[in-house]
């Protein structure tokens, strides 16, 4: 059924994915106190890689039905939003690199792709719980 608790932390992994696209994830201060923030839609492999792990969510909420393809495509959400973890910090680097900052600061933007991982995986356990309660009832009939 939909209204299952993997439902509450898939739909929490979604809306940080997608929220993720609206915030910044880093600012940099140069030296003419000049700031310039860093989005994810800067860069069209964060943006790629962040609309994917949103959307692996999303379609994980429908097959509430099939548990072992949930299961599927939480744990391809998992790798893609640990993946998305990794570029950014390579992605950052490399706007660091590039306009030479005096200062930068990471943004509550940046911790979101954490915490969408963090959500996929609550949601994995879930399903687990699920699907090993189903198949212990399943051994009383």
């Amino acid at each position: 059924m939909i209204q299952r608790v993997q439902t509450i932390w898939l739909a929490l992994a979604a809306g940080s994915g997608f929220l993720t696209t609206e915030v910044p994830i880093y600012a940099e201060n140069f030296a003419g106190v000049v700031s310039r923030e860093y989005t994810v839609t800067e860069s069209l492999l964060l943006f790629a890689n962040d609309i994917i792990a949103a959307v692996l969510a999303v379609i994980a909420i429908f097959l509430f039905k099939n548990r072992s393809t949930q299961m599927k495509f939480t744990g391809l959400g998992i790798v893609a939003s640990i993946i998305l973890i990794a570029l950014e910090v390579w992605k950052i680097s490399e706007f660091e690199e590039a306009n030479g900052a005096v200062k930068g600061t990471y943004y509550w933007g940046a911790l979101l792709p954490i915490a969408m991982t963090i959500f996929f995986v609550l949601a994995a356990i879930n399903i687990r719980k699920d699907n090993k309660l189903v198949k212990s009832l399943d051994r009383l009939r």
